[in-house]
């Protein structure tokens, strides 16, 4: 019996050792006028050694959630929504202004500084990432 162990064990060790672990740094959002769109911002880094692409997110403060990029379109910036946010084995990517975000639509509440937001990421492996935006004066 300790040999069938043994063996499925071995069998499945590259299977196991293929898993990504993303890590939230300092994830915020700045303050909006009651009612509009916001948008969050945050550092993800992937100490895992396989690619974390991001899909999808809901939070129950906002209606829907998108995760856009800002691109240059013959010198004028503009919004694009990603089907998805790849995050590279063992590096990070950073959500800032004016680059990667997260969109965080139809607020069903006014937040002001020092308030939470709850979100959960999703992967495109059906994994639920968990990330708390704080609300930070504009």
């Amino acid at each position: 019996m300790r040999r069938w162990i043994a063996l499925i064990a071995f069998i499945c060790l590259p299977i196991a050792s293929a898993h990504a672990e993303l890590n939230i740094i300092d994830a915020w959002s700045p303050e909006a006028p009651p009612g509009r769109t916001m948008a969050g911002f945050m550092t993800l880094e992937n100490t895992g050694d396989a690619p974390v692409a991001l899909v999808d997110g809901s939070s129950p403060q906002f209606g829907r959630i998108e995760i856009h990029d800002m691109i240059n379109d013959e010198g004028v910036m503009r919004m694009r929504r990603l089907d998805q946010l790849v995050v590279p084995a063992n590096e990070r990517v950073e959500l800032k202004p004016g680059s990667f975000h997260i969109m965080l639509m139809q607020p069903k509440t006014t937040l002001v500084a020092g308030d939470a937001i709850e979100l959960v990421l999703l992967d495109d492996e059906g994994n639920a990432h968990e990330v708390t935006f704080m609300v930070r004066p504009r």
